[in-house]
């Protein structure tokens, strides 16, 4: 991972949003989230958390 992941990671550990941070730190390392946690479970986290980077930058 690197400092830019780490910290988001951080952020959502400091936010209380333990789950979200396991997805982050799956997805950062290469490992699909759906292979560890239910299908719904990983949708409800995706809209909840995920922000659009609308900056452009992948």
């Amino acid at each position: 991972m690197n400092n830019k992941q780490v910290e988001e990671v951080i952020k959502a550990i400091i936010a209380g949003k333990y789950s979200w941070a396991c997805v982050l730190i799956l997805r950062f390392n290469g490992y699909d989230p759906l292979h560890y946690i239910p299908y719904r479970t990983y949708i409800r986290l995706l809209k909840d958390n995920y922000q659009m980077d609308r900056t452009g930058v992948n």
